[in-house]
């Protein structure tokens, strides 16, 4: 069975995080389709989401190590910089994506959540997006700065690292991790359970 990590922010968005939890879990629904475990951390037992969705945590990472080899996929949500993303922008979460990116494993970034992946330097000369409409941060800028080729898309995909620009654009981003992870067809059964 394929694992997956998702790490949670305070403040992180309650859609892109719960998506995850959505289409990760049905692939376990049905024996035929190949199923993906989840599993959560952050630097706190709970955190919050943004909108009030309160998660327990399966990792603290704060207090306890994780190997990261036993994962096969990275996931960051965005989150609200007034609830305490910027927690994300700490030198562990770079740590993390390198070890992700180093084993040639994908990274899924939702929203803001693929600016600490380009802090880190993942995204040098590759494709990304991000959200565009935040009125106190020029997110795009960032990406730039940090040496991605900012596209506007709503979903981008390059070097094993998937962006997007929105809350909106979580399902496509869930899917293609899927596929990522267990292959065309396996994304095709999950789908007909979840669009049915």
């Amino acid at each position: 069975m394929k694992k997956t990590l998702i790490f949670l922010s305070k403040g992180f968005d309650d859609l892109e995080a719960a998506t995850f939890f959505e289409v990760l879990g049905w692939t376990t629904v049905r024996d035929n389709t190949e199923p993906i475990e989840l599993k959560t951390c952050a630097f706190h037992d709970e955190v919050t989401g943004r909108f009030g969705i309160k998660i327990k945590v399966d990792f603290n990472i704060s207090k306890e190590e994780i190997d990261f080899s036993e994962f096969d996929a990275f996931i960051l949500p965005g989150g609200f910089h007034s609830h305490g993303f910027d927690e994300a922008y700490s030198e562990v979460l770079h740590k993390i994506a390198l070890e992700f990116h180093k084993q040639n494993k994908p990274i899924a970034t939702l929203c803001v959540g693929v600016l600490p992946v380009s802090d880190a330097g993942l995204l040098k000369d590759k494709k990304a997006t991000t959200y565009n409409l935040s009125r106190y941060h020029d997110n795009p800028g960032r990406l730039k700065k940090g040496g991605a080729i900012y596209t506007g898309n709503k979903v981008e995909f390059d070097d094993n690292i998937i962006s997007c620009a929105g809350p909106a654009s979580s399902l496509d981003v869930a899917f293609k991790l899927v596929e990522l992870l267990t292959g065309k067809e396996n994304l095709k059964e999950v789908k007909k359970l979840i669009i049915a």
